[in-house]
């Protein structure tokens, strides 16, 4: 079962596209019924993954018009394998990624750990690897936002900036740089983040 661009006429089709994707909505689940035939058009900036079972069947990142289907895809790409995902059970779904840079993503540090510290900024991120978000977002109920990411991104820097000051007991300001390494472990989840705009943290002897 695969995506293809369309280029018969001659069948009954049921139009899927998505209008969820915004800048709250970074994936959006759509559940298909295996005997319909289906026409999916897909905007700029998404890209629509169809997978059943924890199975990837096929992923798609170019705007157009594609119809699925039902025969093996011969172009299969080996390494989409390693993302099965066990023991899941759904049904025949796309999951549509939302591929735009997501901007004004507030965030808020403050934490009574040895020293207070506390600090705020802004940063934006795109989802850069689709496949591998795929594999954190699987058990999604019908939509996964920015919020449930920004969680953990905010808890991460925590905890570096922690780490820092267990190092550095003396210093009462960490500089942005000081926290970028917190930019690597969002690879994992194929994030990338393209800006910050973090203010000097500011730490305070208890």
């Amino acid at each position: 079962m695969h995506f293809s661009k369309r280029l018969e006429d001659d069948e009954e089709y049921q139009i899927i596209e998505c209008t969820k994707l915004d800048n709250n909505i970074l994936v959006y689940k759509q559940k298909l019924d295996e005997n319909q035939h289906y026409l999916l058009k897909l905007k700029n900036n998404q890209c629509a993954v169809l997978f059943e079972k924890g199975q990837i069947y096929d992923l798609v990142k170019d705007e157009g018009i594609y119809t699925i289907k039902t025969e093996p895809n011969t172009s299969f790409p080996e390494e989409l394998n390693d993302y099965k995902i066990k023991d899941n059970q759904d049904q025949l779904c796309i999951l549509f990624f939302n591929l735009n840079i997501i901007t004004h993503n507030k965030i808020y540090l403050k934490k009574k750990f040895m020293n207070h510290f506390q600090g705020e900024g802004m940063f934006e991120f795109q989802i850069e690897q689709p496949i591998k978000l795929f594999n954190k977002v699987i058990q999604v109920r019908s939509y996964y936002s920015r919020e449930e990411l920004l969680e953990q991104i905010r808890e991460r820097i925590t905890k570096i900036v922690t780490l820092f000051i267990k190092e550095h007991p003396e210093e009462y300001k960490i500089k942005e740089e000081a926290i970028r390494s917190s930019i690597n472990i969002f690879k994992e989840y194929g994030i990338k983040i393209v800006g910050w705009d973090i203010n000097h943290i500011q730490l305070k002897k208890s």
